[in-house]
């Protein structure tokens, strides 16, 4: 699932069953479409190369691309796509083969870099067969028709992946180095892939993986002036045919000179005893993580046989808390979301909840849960609606804003605040693209803010040139931050080099 940037309208994406699969009647339609949630608008359409299990990005264009998919299905009228680069064009619902990879690549993770290029890391030649590709790509957006270039993965990371390199974990830093993790290792590189640091190892404490399909959800937190620092956390992870794990492990890296410290290595944190695997985490405006679906038992594949238990408890991770504080249990959940669902940030601020391929009786854990009419298929949404924007709370409503953000520059913010005359700060978010438990386009920034001078207004500054590259420009969510960790409904922007 993904967001269709400066509107309402989501991409989906369900899986397409290949030869020899059971095929309910309902798979023999188109597997990709769009819902507008302002209309109503219900659009389907073949992407004609499978983009199933590909990996998802937003470019600073504002169009989805897909990398790599799954093999040929027939039933869905699909040829193979797993060595494709596709362009999503909302305003024809269409998909267009740009090039292909030099590798099949069925979960791979791709990253826009600094330099506007995007690298393509992990994947297999198939699913959940080996062999996990020796060497990453590097593909140029500017002539999407050129081939590929390959990349040599740092040491400590391929030391990791083994036969998981399924939908690896990437960050880009703020000043255009690279974070790679898989499993429980990785490293940092700078933008030329010249190793820097690698990343310490898990304690010895931690026994379960965090890989497919074995899947944690990996998050990074909000970043900010004057550092913009990286801190991302693990939640959750399994072993198959045992209880999940009900840990997450968080790491702060801060920059050392040329290279990076983790002063406090992997902080090992207990979800309040939940256990979860493949579940969906989503990074709020506010800076903190809402934590959504799973399972407590088994692990992340289609069938009703890798797990039976639907995690219907909720929880939100406050990383701004002290350990042992940072976690609290939302509303009960009804509705099971294991494999194949997803979550994205709305503009209102509430978050989209979506999907499940194995969500049939087996995952009714507790009295009052819902059962899918498409069982084993989920095709109702929700809505997950944080404490602080519920029914009733005092929010800020952004009046006028701008509709382009020149990086280093300062912006005036008209808005409305009943009984409050102040903003505490505003935050650019990226556009959501998830699947597998994973935001592959997910970042958020803090601005500082200030007041405008006149009643109303806020001035609010820019994030600073060169910040992220080529790879901050594009469209994002604009919100103000108010009291109590509350906020506005966001508006979509363009940041301008």
């Amino acid at each position: 699932m993904a967001n269709i940037p400066y509107t309402r309208r989501y991409w989906f994406l369900e899986r397409a069953y290949g030869p020899g699969e059971p095929v309910p009647v309902v798979f023999a339609e188109p597997n990709t479409g769009t819902l507008n949630l302002d209309t109503g608008e219900k659009l389907k359409y073949n992407a004609i190369y499978n983009p199933g299990c590909s990996g998802t990005i937003i470019l600073p264009d504002g169009q989805l691309h897909t990398f790599g998919g799954d093999v040929l299905s027939p039933v869905r009228n699909l040829q193979d796509g797993r060595n494709k680069i596709m362009a999503f064009n909302a305003a024809t619902s269409s998909s267009t083969v740009l090039t292909n990879m030099q590798w099949n690549r069925w979960y791979p993770s791709p990253i826009v870099l600094s330099s506007g290029k995007v690298l393509i890391v992990g994947g297999s030649n198939a699913c959940l067969l080996p062999p996990t590709w020796p060497v990453a790509e590097l593909w140029d957006p500017a002539a999407p028709a050129s081939p590929t270039v390959n990349v040599t993965m740092p040491a400590n990371f391929v030391k990791y992946m083994g036969l998981y390199n399924w939908y690896p974990f990437m960050q880009l830093l703020a000043n255009g180095d690279i974070l790679w993790f898989v499993e429980k290792g990785g490293a940092i590189t700078d933008g030329n892939f010249n190793h820097i640091v690698d990343l310490p190892p898990f304690p010895a404490s931690i026994t379960h993986c965090t890989m497919f399909p074995k899947t944690s959800s990996i998050s990074v937190l909000a970043m900010g002036p004057p550092t913009y620092d990286l801190s991302l956390v693990i939640f959750g992870g399994g072993i198959i045919s045992s209880p999940a794990a009900s840990t997450s492990l968080r790491l702060d890296i801060t920059k050392c000179g040329s290279s990076y410290c983790f002063t406090k290595g992997w902080e090992v944190e207990d979800m309040l005893g939940v256990p979860r695997v493949m579940g969906d985490s989503t990074l709020l405006p506010n800076g903190k993580v809402l934590l959504h679906g799973g399972a407590q038992f088994g692990g992340a594949n289609a069938g009703a046989g890798w797990s039976t238990k639907a995690n219907f408890q909720s929880l939100m991770y406050d990383p701004y808390k002290p350990v042992g504080q940072r976690y609290s249990k939302m509303d009960f959940a009804p509705i099971a979301r294991v494999y194949h669902s997803a979550n994205c940030l709305d503009p209102s601020g509430k978050v989209l909840v979506a999907g499940c391929e194995n969500c049939g009786a087996y995952q009714q854990l507790a009295p009052g849960m819902s059962l899918s009419p498409d069982t084993p298929l989920e095709h109702r949404l929700e809505w997950a609606v944080p404490a602080e924007i519920a029914p009733g709370v005092n929010r800020p409503a952004i009046v006028t804003a701008p509709g382009s953000i020149t990086r280093g520059s300062t912006i005036t913010i008209s808005y409305s605040y009943p009984g409050v005359d102040f903003i505490t700060g505003a935050v650019l978010v990226a556009p959501c693209a998830c699947t597998h438990s994973l935001n592959m386009n997910q970042r958020v920034i803090f601005l500082e803010a200030q007041p405008g001078g006149t009643p109303g207004q806020v001035l609010v500054e820019a994030p600073p040139p060169g910040l992220f590259g080529q790879a901050l420009l594009g469209p994002h969510l604009l919100f103000l931050l108010g009291a109590g960790g509350t906020y506005s409904e966001g508006v979509w922007v363009t940041v301008a080099a």
